[in-house]
């Protein structure tokens, strides 16, 4: 075999008997002279040989590594196969490398032909779960687990997106975690959760509804997330916002976000700090991220471009809750698991030691994890992850959304006891059961889209009292609407075009589905076969007004509106606005002061 180190030693390396090579001499062809009965040496070049072939697993594109003598020192060119046809193999002199025109032919077949007996090596950019042609499935870390499988295949280190090669120690990493995570509910959850990356990336060769999960840690930068997420990854890769490092930033394209993820099947990645992030919603972020397709494209040929795929764990951190940057769907609340204003290191030390301990052992205890689910029967994860689904189906309040939210946390807990078994640590996992119970109760209205859009509602009569008209009074220019007052409470009539626009521009993706909650609840006063109610809300005087309002003429006196009726305490009670301060001058009282302190002319009505 043709190397570096031979003809550096100053060997003359022979190669099919027919060419010698060796930094003095160069490459020497052997010609067979039929006169002479003997062979003749022709010099054909400097010295040069094919160092190695690599092929990328994903693309299947096989390039070659030229070593080549230049000025006294071999370089290195990486060159594509087709570079070896002889009209190619010119160009490389632009390089440096040594082609004379009157044996470039005799280059080309040497190389074509030293090529094939020199070391192969397979490269992949993409990592986790991936199936063998007979359908066994095998995990790509650094290298392939079961290594036997492709005992040659790493991963591209220079090229490829992440840095999995392990650092430091697996017993130094289990220490950390026995001294400084056990015992604390939140880190155990967050542990759990980078190691269940694994979980979703095999459940979801099987089974078409498990997405990618999706958890974004929200609050002060002073509670120690970032410490957490890192941890959480830190199983798998550098836990580091360095190149190829598991730690990646909102700051950047919705492509780049997307390319950083795709191909990623089993390997846990942080998203840092949402205020980064370029786009004023994040909204189609969200559905493309756990739904692990990206977006179809086309090429410059207007070709359909290959889409990307992926199903891992991914979890983002920010000051900022993450549904500010969302429409107002309760589908996303379901689709990324918010925690807010969590303390996850119990003081600044506590942060400091974890990060010291992950930033020099990492990468160890995610193989040692991936070993195991290899050695369990596929079978065993699914009955395992089954229980675990009925545990939270049994332990959440039953809403719309029990049975989805129940798989997803269902995987964490599945992984929390697996890493238990796998790496012999103690981690809690009915603690963390109870921790997401909780905090599930915590998030359930967030989820209510009614409910959600019940609040909004509220605040926007509020900040909008001067836009309705009010009992005998007469309506205003801009009139959404009419309040009538009894007793304690306040009956809001609001046009129902008015309502569907302004809860439009407030986000909520589907206004019917808020208003149609809102029937389901019983907080509207409607007609028996329809949500709306036929109310008259502007005078003979106020038809100019009215046609503005509903953008339209009619002879008939009633308009189509939404109509709740609010308790002036319990609905409207606490909040910043006027109408508390003078809510009971205004009960019973002929008072010229309006909801909103001013004055209002008084008209009489019939």
């Amino acid at each position: 075999m043709i190397t570096e180190e031979r003809l550096l030693n100053k060997e003359l390396v022979i190669f099919n008997k027919q060419y010698e090579i060796s930094i003095e001499h160069g490459l020497i062809f052997k010609k067979w002279d039929r006169t002479l009965n003997d062979y003749i040496p022709i010099r054909l070049s400097e010295a040069l040989f094919i160092k190695k072939s690599v092929q990328n697993l994903d693309s299947k594109v096989v390039y070659l590594v030229l070593a080549y003598w230049f000025r006294g020192t071999f370089r290195e060119l990486e060159i594509s196969m087709g570079e070896l046809v002889p009209n190619e193999l010119l160009k490389l002199t632009n390089k440096g490398v040594d082609i004379p025109f009157s044996s470039h032919k005799s280059i080309s077949d040497f190389l074509t032909e030293q090529s094939k007996s020199a070391p192969h090596h397979e490269l992949y950019r993409d990592v986790g779960w991936r199936f063998m042609e007979n359908g066994e499935l095998y995990f790509r870390h650094q290298k392939v687990y079961p290594n036997k499988v492709m005992p040659d295949a790493t991963i591209d280190g220079e090229n490829g997106l992440y840095k999995l090669e392990p650092q430091g120690s697996l017993g130094d990493w289990i220490k950390m975690v026995r001294e400084k995570v056990q015992g604390n509910v939140q880190l155990e959850f967050i542990l759990a959760a980078g190691f269940s990356a694994v979980l979703v990336g095999v459940l979801s060769k099987s089974y078409n509804d498990v997405d990618s999960l999706l958890i974004h840690l929200a609050g002060d930068s002073t509670q120690g997330k970032t410490t957490a997420a890192l941890l959480a990854v830190s199983a798998f890769g550098l836990p580091s916002n360095k190149i190829g490092g598991l730690q990646k930033t909102w700051n950047g394209t919705a492509n780049a976000t997307i390319n950083s993820i795709s191909g990623n099947f089993g390997i846990p990645i942080i998203f840092d700090e949402l205020s980064m992030s370029r786009s004023k919603t994040i909204t189609s972020e969200i559905y493309i991220l756990t739904s692990g397709q990206d977006k179809a494209r086309l090429t410059d040929q207007i070709k359909q471009r290959k889409q990307g795929t992926w199903s891992t764990t991914i979890l983002s951190t920010g000051e900022q809750s993450i549904f500010e940057r969302t429409s107002q769907n309760a589908g996303l609340t379901v689709r990324a698991f918010e925690f807010s204003d969590i303390t996850w290191t119990n003081s600044a030390e506590h942060a400091d030691t974890i990060k010291e301990v992950i930033q020099n052992n990492y990468g160890y205890a995610g193989i040692k994890f991936i070993e195991y689910i290899l050695n369990e029967d596929t079978p065993v994860l699914d009955d395992l992850w089954g229980i675990w689904q009925e545990k939270c189906i049994n332990a959440l309040q039953d809403t719309p959304f029990r049975t989805r939210i129940a798989k997803k946390y269902a995987i964490i807990l599945t992984a929390g006891e697996l890493i238990n078994a796998s790496l012999n640590l103690s981690l809690n996992v009915e603690a963390i059961l109870k921790f997401l119970v909780e905090h599930e109760q915590e998030k359930m209205q967030v989820r209510d889209i009614g409910m959600k859009g019940f609040r909004y509602f509220i605040q926007f009569i509020i900040e909008n009292q001067q836009r309705f008209k009010i009992q005998h009074y007469g309506a205003p220019n801009v009139c959404y609407g009419k309040m009538d007052f009894d007793n304690q409470y306040v009956e809001v009539s609001i046009l129902k075009n008015v309502l569907l626009s302004t809860l439009r521009d407030a986000a909520f993706e589907d206004p019917m589905a808020v208003v149609k909650d809102w029937g389901k609840k019983g907080l509207l006063l409607s007609e028996s076969d329809r949500l709306t109610k036929r109310k008259i809300i502007f005078d003979d005087t106020e038809q100019e007004i009215r046609k503005k309002m509903n953008q339209t003429s009619t002879n008939k006196k009633e308009d189509a509106t939404y109509t709740l009726r609010l308790h002036l305490e319990k609905d409207l009670n606490g909040l910043v606005s006027p109408l508390s301060a003078t809510q009971s001058i205004l009960i019973g009282s002929d008072s010229d002061i309006n909801l909103l302190g001013g004055e209002r002319n008084e008209k009489e009505t019939d």
